[in-house]
């Protein structure tokens, strides 16, 4: 029989990862960016804009990101990554 999580080694997997994320921040090459803006349609947290003019998306309130990554996964050219910080 498979022993069951408990609530207090599920909190503690949760808090490790939330230490790893903490330790991560995305880093953003304009240079690669087409201006897609998925990045800007996913952001959970708002820190992507869309610079219609010149086509390409712009990042800031980086100290808002939480790290998830779906910037990352969305970016068709690449231009996104999470690294550590």
């Amino acid at each position: 029989m498979e022993k069951q999580p408990t609530i207090w080694s599920a909190l503690g997997q949760h808090l490790e990862i939330a230490r790893t994320l903490r330790g991560l921040e995305i880093r953003f090459n304009p240079e690669r960016c087409t201006g897609v803006w998925e990045c800007y349609a996913v952001c959970p947290v708002g820190c992507w804009t869309p610079d219609y003019k010149n086509r390409v998306a712009i990042f800031h309130d980086g100290e808002l990101c939480i790290a998830c990554g779906a910037c990352v996964l969305q970016c068709p050219e690449n231009a996104i990554e999470l690294k550590p910080a």
